[in-house]
């Protein structure tokens, strides 16, 4: 069985990724790490405490986090997802206590206790690079980093050169890349018409008879207007669900490079921009993911949200 932590901004497509890692039996989600993102932490905090709560199977402890990039100031995502993150609908209650400690303290903790850790990150790495700058060594023993985030085409960033996840703390993502722990990256685009619940797909949602089904729906109507209004596709976008999904579910990955990747943090104008080598004699640190299954991602999703 695969041991995972999710460390994430806990927006409602974060939300509905942290469902589908509790919901799977083939893992265990052995701590869930807020970092600001889309949303503060502290609202972040309780986001991932529904997630859990909604997911109604094992309940790990989540901890608080980075409140802020390591450098920069923090600008949130909130537009897309509601000041709560979850569509201002109400859903945003927990009654589950937050875990005790700091994120990076419990990162390092079970970086330190278990030889086949795993970590999904779904927003900056931000936790994931202190716990670096902290005590790289036990970091190292990290087995892998499977991260939504970053571009390669660029469709919809959010700037020319950059994917938010990205963008907000550029200067973590290059000291994670710098670290000698193996990161997979599912990129925007590599999701980008393909990861998406449109109207069909949220019928089926809604017409499994679970509570968890109409959960997601319903989480991420806010997200659904923004896509209606930014970009006219009647679409909810699942970037997050899509790393979860790519980690977790066979056939959902189509097809990787292999590179050595860098993130620019100098340049004002490419701030943010991963730069991929694929010819580079320079140990290659990536994985990239360039194309998935629409398919295969729906099935999974409505399998875990069809569960009793």
């Amino acid at each position: 069985m695969r041991r995972f932590i999710i460390d994430t901004d806990a927006a409602s497509d974060d939300v509905v990724a942290m469902i589908m890692a509790l919901r799977d039996e083939s893992c265990k989600v052995e701590a869930i790490t807020v970092v600001a993102g889309a949303l503060p932490v502290e609202q972040g905090v309780i986001n991932a405490r529904v997630a859990v709560e909604v997911a109604d199977g094992d309940k790990p402890p989540v901890y608080a986090g980075m409140t802020k990039p390591l450098w920069r100031k923090h600008i949130t995502g909130e537009s897309a997802h509601g000041k709560d993150g979850l569509s201002d609908i109400g859903l945003a209650k927990t009654s589950l206590p937050l875990g005790e400690g700091h994120a990076v303290d419990r990162i390092i903790e079970l970086a330190e206790k278990y030889d086949d850790l795993e970590i999904i990150t779904l927003g900056s790495m931000t936790n994931i690079a202190m716990a670096i700058m902290l005590n790289s060594a036990a970091m190292k023993k990290v087995k892998g980093i499977i991260a939504m985030g970053g571009q390669y085409r660029m469709p919809n960033p959010v700037t020319p050169n950059a994917e938010y996840n990205i963008w907000i703390d550029a200067e973590s993502t290059d000291i994670v890349l710098q670290s000698g722990i193996p990161v997979t990256f599912v990129p925007l685009d590599a999701c980008y018409g393909v990861a998406e619940i449109d109207r069909n797909d949220r019928e089926k949602l809604l017409a499994c008879g679970t509570y968890c089904g109409e959960f997601i729906v319903k989480a991420n109507s806010k997200l659904l207007q923004f896509n209606i209004n930014s970009y006219g596709k009647d679409i909810i976008s699942q970037p997050d669900p899509s790393a979860v999904a790519s980690a977790l579910c066979e056939g959902v990955v189509l097809e990787t490079k292999s590179c050595h990747a860098r993130c620019e943090t100098k340049s004002e104008l490419g701030y943010g921009q991963i730069v991929y080598d694929y010819d580079s004699k320079l140990p290659h640190n990536v994985t990239l993911v360039t194309k998935i299954s629409g398919e295969k991602f729906k099935e999974y999703l409505l399998k875990i949200a069809a569960m009793k």
